[in-house]
């Protein structure tokens, strides 16, 4: 849930809230070790795309422009988490179901349109070829919840 307060006096405050899922209908998790090995501090949020580390059993790396057809699911955690180079966290990944794709963190310069240097597909096909149905269409109900 995300609110924001946009008025607050000495007796009274307006926030507006609104609740949005990533993970909309029959949805498959797994667990796994995501590594930050990004060279800096990483921002770890919901919707972001885990490619999987092959030197670690049950591994997981962040996605990045470069190794986009290698995406095997989205990460799955409550807020953000904030992780230092090289530092790791157990995590869980949807490998299965619906996604709302308005609520993917994609990584800088990439759409659901990018196709990536070795592969012949789109991300989206990327995607919908694990088994995430991507729904672009669930921009409804545009106003917030409150």
């Amino acid at each position: 849930m995300d609110i924001t307060q946009r008025n607050t006096t000495r007796n009274q405050s307006t926030a507006d809230y609104e609740v949005k899922k990533i993970f909309i209908f029959d949805n498959r998790f797994t667990e796994g070790v995501y590594k930050n090995n990004s060279g800096s501090s990483l921002t770890l949020k919901p919707g972001m795309l885990a490619v999987r580390d092959t030197a670690v059993a049950g591994g997981l790396l962040p996605a990045t422009a470069d190794n986009l057809e290698a995406v095997i699911g989205v990460v799955s955690v409550d807020g953000d988490l904030v992780l230092a180079n090289n530092a790791t966290a157990n995590i869980n990944i949807c490998t299965k179901g619906t996604v709302d794709g308005n609520r993917l963190v994609l990584p800088a310069s990439v759409t659901l349109n990018t196709v990536p240097t070795d592969a012949a597909k789109t991300l989206r096909d990327i995607l919908e070829g694990i088994g995430l149905h991507i729904d672009t269409s669930a921009v409804e109900m545009t106003k917030f919840d409150n």
